[in-house]
């Protein structure tokens, strides 16, 4: 127990050096929207992605350049003459400047290159969509899980105190004469075995609290998190109730399905690039020179030269590359295309999962109610049974064992429903902040 109190000690110290969230599912979910490394990495890309479209663009625009030189040169000069030869020495400096300015007019590989860049940006922006609803699905299911091993732990406890009430008043009998030794070792066994529980739920929540906070980057408590309040918690059937409608929902709004449609584009554009290696290209050229030079048969001599043009450029041969790179990006294309089915059936089997999630979710979580209010009847006819001496110390052990099941089931199934209503969400592509906001005004401040 030392090593949780040292992290509740390091969660206090990292509370009051952070800025201050609310201990809720909001709060941890906003916090995680900044510290989350999946999220940031998925932002990160998509932010270096989006540079592939001004870059792209300058394929398109003028290109406008400048190159100039200056250099000092040495001749020899040898002639033949009648008296024989004859060697001159010149030095001279020459110089020059040129300024040329090209405006691409037909470059069908640029203008694929483009359309690319688009869909890859597009792509981009859709897959952060999709890791922030992920995001959102996966706080909720670590605030979650940190409240049911809470929960769990709170129950162990309860636990221990009654079995150790009921152990201590099994002795008190035995010792008067009026118990038996099966109940008191009953008894015993039974807070032994509680005792051996406690250890592992108070493990379950250290590891379900470091669970969340590595998502949030800072600790989370499980006893200053707010708690699901059950008089709030709504048991609806989804919204719209037929599956067949989330599915044509999912088949629009679903980022993922969406990203995967920008990559075949993509990939149609690496296709038309490739396959333009063996179109023309056509620019036009604007350009303007100056040189200056001397030498020993013209001295200080000056060039200014100005071009307007076109110039075409056509491939002949390449020796089969651009025919590879084409067969290339058709497989690319291929590869595009089944993954986006791949990725469509995949979206489609967790869409019917969570929605039946939900929908049993309802009717297990009523089901469970209705077995916790028998267990807490049933306890306390078999406590009334004992007093009339119909019952025994072991029937009130099992009873009350029922109880704490039938509550700990409860709680999880409560937590489990409403963890299903965002993953739902998500799997259609529609989970928003306000659907966390919508859970967190079902949770209670933590006292």
């Amino acid at each position: 127990m030392s090593v949780r109190r040292g992290w509740l000690a390091c969660a206090a110290f990292a509370l009051m050096s952070h800025p201050a969230y609310a201990a809720d599912l909001l709060g941890a979910y906003r916090q995680a929207l900044e510290n989350d490394a999946n999220f940031l990495a998925a932002r990160a890309n998509a932010e270096a992605t989006r540079e592939a479209v001004p870059q792209a663009r300058a394929g398109l625009l003028p290109n406008l350049s400048f190159s100039g030189s200056r250099t000092k040169n040495n001749t020899d000069i040898t002639q033949n003459t009648i008296l024989g030869p004859r060697t001159s020495h010149s030095d001279y400096v020459a110089e020059g400047q040129t300024l040329t300015l090209r405006q691409p007019l037909y470059r069908r590989a640029n203008l694929a290159q483009y359309r690319q860049a688009e869909a890859q940006v597009a792509g981009a922006e859709l897959t952060l969509d999709k890791e922030r609803q992920n995001l959102a699905a996966r706080v909720a299911a670590a605030y979650f899980d940190v409240l049911a091993a809470q929960d769990q732990l709170g129950f162990v406890a309860e636990a221990k105190k009654a079995y150790y009430e009921q152990w201590q008043r099994a002795v008190a009998m035995l010792d008067k004469g009026a118990g038996t030794r099966t109940d008191r070792d009953e008894t015993k066994a039974r807070y032994d075995g509680v005792l051996a529980q406690e250890i592992d739920a108070a493990n379950a929540v250290d590891l379900a609290e470091r669970t969340l906070a590595s998502i949030t980057s800072r600790p989370l408590p499980a006893a200053a998190l707010a708690r699901l309040d059950a008089r709030r918690l709504p048991l609806e059937a989804p919204t719209p109730a037929s599956f067949d409608e989330w599915a044509a929902l999912a088949e629009n709004a679903n980022p993922e399905l969406g990203s995967l449609r920008y990559g075949i584009e993509a990939y149609t554009q690496e296709v038309d690039k490739q396959r333009s290696g063996h179109l023309p290209t056509l620019d036009l050229i604007a350009q303007r020179s100056y040189s200056a030079s001397e030498s020993v048969s013209i001295i200080g001599s000056e060039y200014n030269t100005s071009l307007v043009g076109i110039q075409v450029s056509i491939p002949l041969y390449s020796g089969g590359a651009v025919m590879s790179a084409e067969r290339q990006a058709q497989a690319g294309l291929e590869r595009a295309r089944q993954q986006y089915e791949a990725g469509r059936r995949q979206m489609t089997l967790n869409l019917r999962r969570e929605f039946n999630n939900v929908t049993v979710g309802i009717a297990r979580v009523r089901a469970i109610e209705a077995a916790y209010k028998s267990a807490a009847l049933a306890l306390g006819s078999t406590e009334m049974g004992v007093k009339a001496g119909t019952r025994n110390t072991l029937d009130v052990l099992n009873a009350r064992q029922q109880v704490y099941g039938a509550q700990r089931d409860l709680g999880k199934a409560r937590y489990d429903y409403v963890v299903a209503r965002l993953r739902l969400k998500a799997a259609a592509g529609t989970l928003g902040e306000d659907d966390i906001e919508t859970v967190n005004r079902w949770l209670t401040a933590a006292k």
